[in-house]
C-alpha cells in the first residue's frame, strides 16, 4: 500500500508526517507580527500550548524559525523562507475551504475557480476575448481576475491567492530569492506609449518628452511600471515634471478624462494604448526616445501543479497574442 502511495507522488516524507496545520498558522501569524498570546487567543488555546507548538515545529523544521524577545515574536531568516510556503498552503486550504458549498451541491464536482491577475490595461486588451472563449467552452466554469501594479500581482502569486500572473516582473524590484521561485514565458515586449484626443492643439509636433511635458498627463499610479520607467527618462534628459499629472488605475476613468480633455496626454503601456486607440477614437502618438517596459507574460510559480483548466485558458491567451501581432495590435519595443 505505502509503495503504491508513493508511485503516485504522495510519499509521506518525514515533515509531512510531523507537521500539522495549527504550526503553519502559527509561522503565518508570526509573519503579521502577532505574539504568542495572540496566537493563543486566535487558537483558542493556552500561552504554554502555543510554546509547545512553536517547539515541535522548529523540531520538525530543524531550525529555529521564531525570534523570541521582549517586544514580541519575529520570524528567524529561515522562518522567513518557511512564511511563504505556509503562506500557499494555507491560502490553498482556505480557497478549498470557499468552494467546497459548490462541490457538494453539484455531486458530479464543480469546476474549480481560475484565478489570474492582471493590471487593468492589460486585461481590457489581451483577456477580455480569451475569457469570454473560455466561458463558451466551460460555461460552468469561475474565472476571478484580480487588478494591481506588478509588485501586488506576484506577491499575491507567490502567496499562492492567484494561479498565474499576464503581466511583467520588474527585474529592478525583484529579488533574486523571488525570481529563482518563478517561471517566467514571454508573450511580447512593452514600451510606454502615449496617447491623446484628435483635437490635440498642435498634434503633428508633439514628438519628443520636451513638448510632452508642458502639458497635463493622466497616467498609472506611482508603483507603476510605466512611472518608474518615465521618470529617469525626464530627469537624464533634463526635462521638468509634466505640467500636472492625473494618476489613476482605472483604464475606463483614463479614457474618460482624455476623451474630455483635449490637450492632455494619457502615458500607458503599449497594450492599454491601442485599447484606447481602437475603442475610444483616441490617438497615438510617436515620441522620441523609446521608453521600453519590461516584456508582458505569463508568470507562474515553477513548483505550482499543473492544471488543465488553467492551461486551456492559457491556450486561448497565446492565441489572442498571436492575433493582436498579425494585425499589429502590440508590438515590438
Amino acid at each position: 500500500m505505502v509503495n503504491s502511495i508513493q508511485s503516485h507522488g504522495t510519499r509521506l516524507t518525514p515533515l509531512i508526517r510531523r507537521l500539522r496545520l495549527p504550526q503553519l498558522q502559527l509561522v503565518r501569524m508570526a509573519g503579521s507580527g502577532a505574539n504568542f498570546r495572540d496566537m493563543a487567543a486566535a487558537l483558542h488555546v493556552t500561552q504554554p500550548a502555543i510554546t509547545k507548538m512553536a517547539q515541535e515545529l522548529e523540531r520538525a523544521m530543524g531550525a529555529p524559525v521564531f525570534l523570541r524577545g521582549r517586544d514580541g515574536v519575529r520570524l528567524t531568516a529561515f522562518g522567513q523562507a518557511v512564511l511563504a510556503h505556509a503562506q500557499r498552503a494555507l491560502t490553498a486550504l482556505d480557497q478549498l475551504e470557499e468552494d467546497l458549498p459548490r462541490y457538494l451541491q453539484d455531486a458530479a464536482g464543480a469546476a474549480v475557480a481560475l484565478r489570474v491577475g492582471s493590471p487593468s490595461f492589460t486585461a481590457a486588451a489581451l483577456l477580455a476575448r480569451p475569457v469570454a472563449q473560455w466561458l463558451q467552452q466551460a460555461p460552468s466554469s469561475r474565472v476571478l481576475i484580480s487588478d494591481g501594479v506588478s509588485a501586488q500581482l506576484l506577491a499575491a502569486l507567490k502567496a499562492g491567492e492567484l494561479d498565474c500572473v499576464v503581466g511583467s516582473i520588474d527585474e529592478g524590484s525583484t529579488s533574486d530569492t523571488d525570481l529563482a521561485l518563478l517561471h517566467f514565458e514571454a508573450l511580447y515586449d512593452d514600451r510606454v506609449t502615449f496617447v491623446t484626443h484628435p483635437q490635440t492643439a498642435g498634434l503633428d509636433g508633439l514628438t519628443g518628452l520636451a513638448q510632452l511635458v508642458a502639458l497635463p498627463w493622466v497616467m498609472p499610479p506611482r508603483s507603476s511600471q510605466v512611472w518608474l520607467a518615465l521618470w529617469p527618462k525626464l530627469v537624464t534628459g533634463g526635462h521638468p515634471l509634466p505640467r500636472g499629472v492625473v494618476e489613476a488605475t482605472s483604464i475606463a476613468a483614463i479614457a474618460a478624462i482624455l476623451q474630455q480633455a483635449p490637450g492632455t496626454v494619457g502615458a500607458l503601456r503599449v497594450d492599454a494604448a491601442r485599447y484606447l486607440a481602437s475603442d475610444s477614437r483616441l490617438r497615438m502618438l510617436s515620441i522620441a526616445p523609446t521608453i521600453t517596459l519590461p516584456q508582458v507574460g505569463i508568470v507562474r510559480l515553477r513548483n505550482a501543479p499543473p492544471s488543465a483548466d488553467l492551461e486551456a485558458l492559457l491556450a486561448l491567451v497565446r492565441a489572442e497574442v498571436r492575433h493582436l501581432l498579425s494585425d499589429s495590435q502590440v508590438v515590438a519595443a
